[in-house]
């Protein structure tokens, strides 16, 4: 991680800050959320039923801070030219895209190990094995990223991402419902992107073996590839007309 990544991380962050309303739906929102998922779930619910409601909660996180903010703030950075001056300096697309969204990454990963830490206070049992859980939120926070910056492409402003994100944020939670309520996972889960982190959330709290995490790792993989495909063709660094 260069310097200029974290000079830029900073500084985004501080700009994240000053918006009430991306920080609001970045922080507090999904929270609340994850709090009544988990305060609603019978104190006799064993592995698999809690293993349901933490992939909702982690899904909750992708889709609120990551998702959500990726697509408001690469936006709001592109209309007002902030994206066009950093490009006409030297630093490389890589290390802008990196720096800009680095405190969204370590927000939406921070915030997961709260709402595990709240479910678990609340009634929910340790992970049988952590490692899925772990690779749910960084494999998760991937696909909600380059989802973001997909969608940025056809947002105009920060207000705007409220309307531009909902189809994605009603397919990633629509989805995690669908799953929970179908009780198992099939081959037709992995067709929904919410479909792997559900599964591997399931894996962790179960700590059934982890060859069953494969077909989980290639569909977010595979999620992830499509997305990045259309955020090349998508995203702007010049405002839109």
């Amino acid at each position: 991680m260069t310097s200029a990544v974290l000079a830029l991380g900073r500084t985004e962050w501080k700009l994240l800050s000053r918006n009430k309303a991306v920080l609001l739906s970045a922080t507090l929102l999904p929270l609340l959320l994850g709090y009544m998922l988990a305060a609603n779930v019978p104190a006799d619910a064993g592995p698999a039923a809690w293993s349901m409601i933490l992939g909702m909660q982690v899904l909750a996180v992708q889709g609120f801070t990551v998702y959500f903010t990726t697509t408001a703030t690469l936006a709001s950075r592109r209309e007002d030219r902030y994206l066009k001056r950093l490009r006409s300096g030297e630093v490389s697309d890589a290390v802008i895209l990196g720096g800009l969204l680095l405190p969204v990454v370590l927000l939406g990963l921070v915030q997961t190990a709260v709402v595990v830490a709240i479910a678990t206070a609340i009634g929910a049992p340790v992970p049988a094995n952590p490692l899925p859980l772990v690779l749910a939120a960084l494999l998760g926070s991937a696909m909600s990223l380059v989802a973001g910056a997909a969608t940025s492409g056809w947002t105009a402003s920060s207000e705007q991402a409220q309307i531009t994100t909902m189809p994605w944020f009603l397919v990633l939670i629509g989805g995690s419902v669908w799953v929970s309520m179908s009780g198992e996972i099939t081959p037709l889960t992995y067709l929904v992107p919410s479909g792997g982190v559900m599964d591997l959330t399931r894996l962790a709290m179960t700590g059934e073996n982890l060859l069953g995490a494969l077909p989980a790792i290639g569909a977010l993989l595979a999620w992830t590839a499509v997305l990045a495909v259309l955020s090349r063709i998508w995203f702007r660094w010049e405002p839109r007309a």
